[in-house]
């Protein structure tokens, strides 16, 4: 692919020109499809050889267009003898699927939020039923307790083996309570951010199932940027005060992300190129 190919040129000056018209910047861009803005500027400069492989020309020239108001199927097909072939047709239908894919997405959250809510009074009758029988656990526990009191010596024993049971749950209580510290818990707040907490020290690995581009900054630093092949595996160390973390995905259908060996289970119809951010809490 050579940089100064008279049709990638012409490409890139079109797309540019139709951001100028729009009174957008590069910045603009890159907010909207998360991809990164020294792509972006190689585009509009005919450079396509800057971008992370010939895999994504096609799909970040679409993005760049559809975000600018030209139809990015039209320009791909109307230069598509001066554009690198994908390893596949099926990528470049799900590039033409990316807005369906999302109306999909929202309906699947609009369901589960239903779901939800038909479920509140089921929850509400069985919060009553564990509160009535917490009520007569605590009558019990008090009758109990009062009679104890009222036995004679012969009864201190009894009494000393009720303490000891008790000591005995609450050292299970302890026991339970530190298995379950350290484990790590993943909270979904929206399709593309979420919320981690259990441990002091974080490791982000990246996993791929197909070719895949990424990155990982965390609190705006750059840990790792580069290309993966299918089965690759990348382990990245967080710094112990790491706060936020940003993960950049060229290809979700063809990454996993874990986070201390915990899958993050993203809505893979998400955009093949999104941005997904990561919230830290002890």
């Amino acid at each position: 692919m050579q940089n100064n190919n008279g049709k990638q040129v012409e490409i890139g000056k079109s797309l540019h020109d139709a951001r100028v018209a729009k009174g957008m910047s590069i910045d603009d861009i890159q907010k909207i499809t998360k991809i990164q803005k020294h792509y972006l500027e190689a585009i509009e400069q005919g450079n396509f050889a800057e971008l992370p492989g010939d895999f994504y020309v096609r799909a970040f020239i679409k993005q760049f267009a559809d975000t600018v108001g030209v139809n990015g199927i039209e320009l791909l097909n109307e230069h598509d003898d001066s554009l690198p072939d994908t390893q596949s047709e099926e990528y470049a239908d799900e590039v033409s699927k990316d807005d369906v894919n999302s109306r999909v997405a929202s309906r699947s959250r609009e369901q589960r939020k239903d779901s939800f809510r038909k479920a509140i009074p089921t929850i509400g009758i069985i919060v009553a039923i564990l509160v009535v029988v917490c009520g007569v656990w605590a009558v019990v526990v008090h009758t109990n307790s009062s009679s104890q009191t009222s036995i004679s010596s012969s009864s201190v024993s009894v009494t000393g083996s009720s303490e000891s049971s008790s000591s005995k749950a609450d050292n299970k209580k302890k026991e339970d309570k530190k298995s379950t510290e350290g484990k790590t818990t993943i909270k979904e707040v929206n399709a593309t951010k979420y919320n981690v907490t259990g441990q002091k020290e974080n490791t982000v690995t990246l996993k791929a199932t197909g070719r895949a581009w990424s990155s990982i900054m965390a609190d705006n630093k750059t840990l790792f940027q580069g290309s993966q092949n299918s089965g690759d595996k990348k382990d990245v160390k967080l710094p112990s005060d790491t706060k936020s973390v940003n993960i950049s995905l060229g290809n979700t259908q063809g990454a996993k992300i874990l986070v201390n060996g915990t899958e993050l289970k993203y809505d893979k119809s998400t955009p093949l190129t999104t941005q997904i951010t990561l919230e830290f809490s002890k």
